[in-house]
């Protein structure tokens, strides 16, 4: 019976199957490896991105601040240049100072000057006369103290019927944003996205000549819109922009002959729509880039110069 004879292996020799599962593991470790470092690279570069987002964001308000501090000051006014303002290359505010009165006071509308009005707007949005009426009306109902629905209106009854309680509170609208909540305002926003635009919570009752939309100026005085929108060219300036320094100052009397009211109706409206509106709406805006922070208040200046604070809000 032959017997085989085995050689050993020499001492620094390996097998080749233990040769490729070290490589293996090797290029294992460098994937690996590789991986962990492109993933820590990535979190740093998207931590450095936030924080300069972040800074941008802070200083882009606290530019806003700056330029809110600079429209509320007595002695600035609409158009001047310090309102536009820019810091280094790429950063700045810019302020818009309007009056409260440019909108319509929607918690005085029980006035009936101002009820047609509204009522008048909505139609020029593209609301049918039903349509109009009933959200007009619904607005007042909101409004008033009582519970006697108007004709198109709607009271407790009507809100109830939807399953909606303790509606209407029959006090005045806390914010714009509330009105959606009355019968027909949702036509209203459908066909007027914009329309908050056009109503304010803080107005006195009055209509500001200065600053008052096209739209608004017919509903209210019902003049011809080819008046209002002489009187507006006149007003805003040979640029076309409200709040700029080429803004004509016109007088109340000036301003109703361009709009041709005369005799009673002019009368009518003396009390309504008039230049005497001191109650301010200053809108600051910071930038930094394309980072922009917004920052509105409302406020009223005494006549000893002191300011009396109606509203903030951050955008």
């Amino acid at each position: 019976m032959s017997s085989k004879t085995y050689s050993p292996l020499p001492n620094n020799t390996i097998p080749q199957s233990r040769q490729g599962s070290a490589l293996m593991i090797m290029i294992w470790a460098l994937l690996l490896m590789s991986v962990t470092v492109m993933g820590v690279v990535e979190y740093i570069r998207y931590s450095a991105e936030e924080a300069a987002l972040a800074s941008a964001e802070f200083r882009a308000l606290h530019l806003a601040e700056s330029g809110l501090t600079v429209g509320l000051h007595p002695d600035t006014r609409r158009g001047d240049k310090v309102l536009k303002q820019k810091i280094g290359t790429d950063s700045g505010f810019d302020v818009v100072i309007n009056y409260e009165g440019a909108r319509i006071p929607i918690n005085l509308i029980t006035d009936e000057r101002l009820s047609v009005a509204v009522v008048q707007l909505f139609e020029r949005w593209g609301l049918n006369s039903d349509e109009a009426a009933v959200a007009g009306e619904s607005l007042a109902d909101w409004v008033d103290r009582d519970e006697d629905a108007r004709s198109n209106g709607a009271e407790k009854a009507f809100y109830e019927g939807l399953g909606v309680m303790d509606l209407p509170r029959n006090t005045g609208f806390i914010s714009v944003d509330e009105m959606l909540l009355v019968r027909g305002m949702g036509v209203v926003d459908r066909l007027k996205p914009d329309w908050r635009e056009f109503f304010s919570v803080f107005g006195d009752g009055t209509i500001d000549l200065r600053t008052a939309f096209k739209e608004t100026l017919i509903a209210i005085s019902g003049a011809s819109e080819s008046d209002v929108e002489n009187y507006i060219k006149r007003r805003d300036g040979a640029d076309g922009i409200p709040g700029t320094e080429d803004d004509q100052r016109i007088s109340d009397g000036e301003a109703y002959r361009l709009l041709n009211l005369t005799g009673d109706r002019a009368k009518a409206m003396q009390s309504i729509l008039t230049s005497d509106d001191d109650l301010r709406r200053i809108t600051s805006t910071g930038y930094v880039g394309e980072k922009r922070a917004q920052i509105i208040v409302v406020a009223r200046r005494g006549e000893d110069r002191s300011l009396t604070y109606l509203a903030r809000m951050e955008e």
